[in-house]
């Protein structure tokens, strides 16, 4: 891989409408599995559902996550944060049951920070994310891990839906293997991806380790930390500010 195709900015294909639709159809038929991930997150939030809180979305789309919490916790309010205005379109439209409980918030964090914007909008007592984060270069994955933790409140917490990669090739393969078995017959060859976004994003992941997000999340201040469930490359870690 060149230098150049490294340095994509992460996340910019998803100004692409057309491939938000894909991604959009496609998650539509995971809905069954994801809820359930989904509302394992909202179980691990340490509040009563019937308190006030106030909940931040890094790499929102088009709202799943955060119905999901928003759902679970009727008293609370929620901020979408994402820089894709085609993600947001269709987030909109589905998000606007919630009302004012729900707004978007156009902002980037590719480097690693939140923007300045959803740092004054905090602190927040809940931050999740579903499959955003992997999009940046694993530096920024860390930076961004201890800029989430100093916008927490105290006894607040963060959750990470997200690829947590092989640490080896043999494990690696293994995977690969397993997910291409899962396949249905008309899914077993999937097209070719060639653009340069998709193989910066395959990059990143090889750095994205489940032993490396625990890490970041410690470094960042988190206790305790944990992986909350895993399946091959799939994990949700998090931790919580006591």
């Amino acid at each position: 891989m060149t230098q150049a195709r490294r340095e994509e900015h992460p996340g910019q294909h998803w100004q692409e409408p057309d491939r938000v639709a894909e991604y959009v159809e496609r998650t539509d038929r995971q809905q069954e599995e994801r809820l359930l991930l989904f509302d394992l997150i909202t179980r691990l939030i340490p509040y009563p559902t019937d308190a006030d809180i106030r909940v931040l979305d890094v790499g929102s789309g088009h709202g799943p996550l955060a119905a999901a919490v928003l759902d679970a916790f009727p008293k609370a309010i929620a901020i979408g944060l994402d820089s894709s205005a085609a993600m947001m379109e269709v987030g909109r439209e589905r998000m606007a049951r919630f009302g004012d409980r729900f707004a978007y918030m156009e902002g980037d964090f590719a480097d690693g920070t939140l923007p300045q914007e959803a740092v004054r909008s905090g602190p927040y007592h809940v931050v999740v994310s579903a499959r955003a984060i992997h999009h940046l270069p694993p530096e920024a994955m860390g930076r961004l891990y201890a800029d989430i933790y100093s916008n927490l409140h105290p006894e607040g917490c963060f959750f990470n839906l997200d690829t947590a990669s092989a640490p080896d090739d043999f494990l690696r393969e293994l995977f690969r293997s397993s997910r291409r078995a899962e396949r249905p017959p008309a899914e077993a060859q999937p097209a070719p991806t060639p653009q340069a976004p998709h193989s910066v994003a395959l990059y990143h992941h090889r750095e994205a380790t489940l032993k490396r997000h625990l890490a970041w999340l410690d470094e960042a201040g988190f206790k305790p930390v944990d992986c909350f469930w895993k399946r091959l490359e799939q994990a949700i870690v998090g931790g919580y500010k006591r």
